[in-house]
């Protein structure tokens, strides 16, 4: 072995050459890094570490992570959502929350419910990814990615609890799932729109409708109004209301790819207020 030049490295194997020239691969754990052990997916360890690919991950738990014992439960590659166990814990590997430890979770009695919506259980308590639930699985119903109703109460994000009339909760848009309304408020993810009107509160047919045009960023900005205000509604990130005088002839327009609200003096870019020369 140490004769050999090392040509290539990768993560589980070497491309080497030996004194004659000769090109061939060698295979760690089997041929160098003999304590070293491929977990699948890319991940594996050795006696000190857990790596993926070249890398080392849960360096923050490693004091925890019982390493003869860590091995892989299930993996989803497409949504980079991975479960662990050790003899004493659960693992997660997650674009939710990273790496982390389940809260509570014996590797004796964990499983894992729907790991495409990270869905999963120990014992009495539900999960969430990495978060644990208040209430138990069973009694939960999605709305919509964003929402869950639990019997008479509707959650957003899983785990914050709305103060709303859960018979009249609904979405106002179906291309909007972050904005609900009942028969008393308009809802931004958990959050009240003070001052606007669930009952006149509608999107501008124009930014929204199966025959908008093409604007920039046209799948998360949107402009509404109600019988008082209008807004201007970016799906991820938050609703701004924007100071009209002019409800009555509040529109949306496009220029050059980019969609403005528009009023008689004004344009509003973002919700931006910008004269019209």
């Amino acid at each position: 072995m140490n004769d050999l030049i090392i040509l290539d490295i990768f993560w589980d194997r070497q491309l080497v050459k030996d004194k004659s020239g000769k090109e061939f691969e060698i295979f760690r754990g089997k041929d160098y890094d003999y304590d070293w052990v491929n977990l699948g997916h890319g991940y594996s360890k050795n006696k000190d570490c857990i790596y993926y690919f070249l890398n080392t991950c849960f360096e923050k738990y490693l004091n925890k992570i019982d390493i003869d014992s860590f091995s892989v439960i299930e993996a989803n590659e497409a949504e980079n959502t991975i479960y662990f166990k050790d003899k004493n814990a659960v693992y997660l590997e997650s674009y939710m929350c990273g790496s982390t430890i389940l809260p509570e979770a014996s590797p004796n009695n964990f499983r894992i419910i729907d790991i495409d919506n990270g869905y999963s259980t120990s014992g009495e308590s539900d999960y969430w990814y990495d978060t644990k639930l208040p209430y138990p699985l069973s009694k939960m119903t999605p709305i919509n990615e964003c929402y869950q109703r639990v019997e008479n109460t509707i959650y957003y994000g899983h785990t914050l609890q709305m103060t709303c009339d859960v018979n009249t909760f609904e979405q106002v848009h179906p291309k909007v799932d972050t904005l609900f309304k009942d028969k008393d408020h308009i809802y931004f993810k958990n959050n009240i729109v003070e001052g606007a009107n669930p009952a006149t509160f509608q999107f501008l047919e124009e930014c929204i409708g199966a025959d908008a045009p093409y604007y920039l960023d046209c799948d998360i900005h949107f402009y509404a109004k109600d019988d008082k205000q209008t807004y201007f509604v970016n799906k991820p990130f938050g609703i701004k209301i924007i100071k009209t005088k002019d409800l009555e002839n509040f529109r949306f327009e496009v220029i050059n790819e980019i969609g403005y609200g528009r009023d008689s003096k004004y344009r509003y870019e973002k919700g931006k207020r910008k004269k019209i020369n």
